[in-house]
């Protein structure tokens, strides 16, 4: 096909001047076929958008992770120059944002293909995986935070014209604040420590953080660091393990090098990262991941689990440490009140959910049961008598 590449490091550095002209030779009917691949931010830019207006007859768009432009400002760039459209993504709904999922429907149209991770992992295009799920609780001053922030977010209700609850531009972002707390939760770090003594001589290993900070104590010095960097040091010089991390600070170039050493395994055991596997970034050879990064997100750990589950020579099943952030230990649980018992529900229901989704087709299910259980039990989620989720 010969595409036309537009991003801002692509070796055609004049792929704006290349299209221009492909488009008019297009109309021209100089040329009956010319291709054009292009990054969000690029395809986004006023200058393609001007460019791809002029185009005269049949055009096919298509657009791969399909539930970003469910998003405002990519959303606008949907409209009906493509008489022609295709729709990629794992995960098409749009996590609380059930507008810009029927957007992205109506502009797509119907499902024409499915292919689910059951299917891919029964027909060997992803390797089999153990699921273990490590309970962690936040501790007094989190728990604190959280429940403030929680009446808070209870405070920017407002009903929208359909009259459902909505949560104000606000409450968003308290949401947001709220979520870091959970995923920044101490105790995950003091677990990790102590599962990664098993491994401090195995290779492949993935380290999944959350964009969040959290204070950090040494030698009577309270200091507040990113999660990430916490990690990195607790497994470079308390555990001596050959570690790197891998965010969106590295180049093409330091990335492409990281990769090549974490294949190989001698120079590099683990990669300790954020955000950017989520999306568009491939390293077969990951065996066993740890994830702290809680999300009540489908769109996000199903990606993550798939970012696992690639196959690699000799690669015969993956091993998954998911972190799970309850509000308080199990053995607290009991003795609450049922208004701090309904507080805090929703997130003991939100990582139930994704404890059962993961263990539903893993290797090892019965080793998620007592979890399940005790959640289940303690926080009385077989009871559903306010089958309602709360809004927030």
């Amino acid at each position: 096909m010969c595409p036309i590449i537009g991003h801002s490091s692509s070796v055609q550095k004049d792929f704006k001047k290349r299209l221009k002209h492909a488009i008019i030779d297009y109309n021209l009917g100089i040329r009956n076929f010319f291709c054009f691949v292009c990054t969000n931010a690029t395809y986004s830019t006023k200058n393609i958008q001007e460019e791809l207006t002029k185009i005269k007859g049949d055009t096919l768009l298509v657009v791969d992770e399909a539930h970003n432009f469910g998003a405002e400002t990519l959303a606008r760039t949907l409209d009906d120059k493509f008489n022609y459209r295709l729709a990629l993504s794992a995960t098409f709904e749009r996590h609380n944002d059930e507008e810009g999922t029927q957007n992205l429907k109506n502009y797509f149209g119907k499902k024409c293909i499915e292919f689910t991770l059951d299917e891919a992992i029964a027909e060997g295009y992803l390797t089999p995986y153990k699921y273990y799920p490590v309970v962690v609780a936040l501790d007094d001053n989190e728990l604190e935070r959280y429940k403030e922030i929680t009446r808070e977010i209870g405070k920017c209700l407002t009903k929208a014209k359909n009259g459902k609850l909505t949560l104000t531009e606000r409450g968003k972002a308290l949401v947001l604040k709220r979520s870091r707390i959970v995923a920044g939760a101490k105790e995950k770090v003091t677990k990790l420590k102590e599962i990664m003594r098993d491994y401090v001589n195995d290779k492949h290993l993935l380290v999944y953080c959350g964009a969040t900070r959290l204070n950090d104590e040494e030698n009577d010095i309270i200091e507040e660091k990113r999660q990430i960097d916490i990690i990195t040091n607790i497994m470079s010089n308390e555990l001596n393990m050959k570690v790197s991390q891998f965010t969106s600070k590295e180049d093409n170039d330091e990335r492409e090098i990281l990769r090549k050493e974490f294949g190989e395994g001698k120079l590099l055991q683990a990669l300790i990262a954020i955000k950017c596997l989520d999306e568009g970034v491939n390293i077969p050879q990951i065996k066993t991941a740890f994830i702290l990064a809680s999300t009540t997100n489908p769109k996000e750990y199903i990606q993550r689990r798939g970012r696992v589950l690639r196959k690699d020579k000799g690669k015969q099943f993956a091993t998954i440490y998911d972190f799970v952030t309850l509000p308080r230990h199990i053995e607290d649980i009991w003795n609450l009140t049922d208004d701090d018992l309904k507080g805090e529900k929703t997130l003991a229901r939100n990582e139930l959910n994704r404890i059962m989704e993961f263990k539903r087709l893993s290797l090892n299910p019965l080793d998620s049961d007592d979890v399940i259980k005790d959640i289940r039990d303690a926080y009385q989620l077989w009871k559903d008598e306010d089958s309602e989720m709360e809004v927030f």
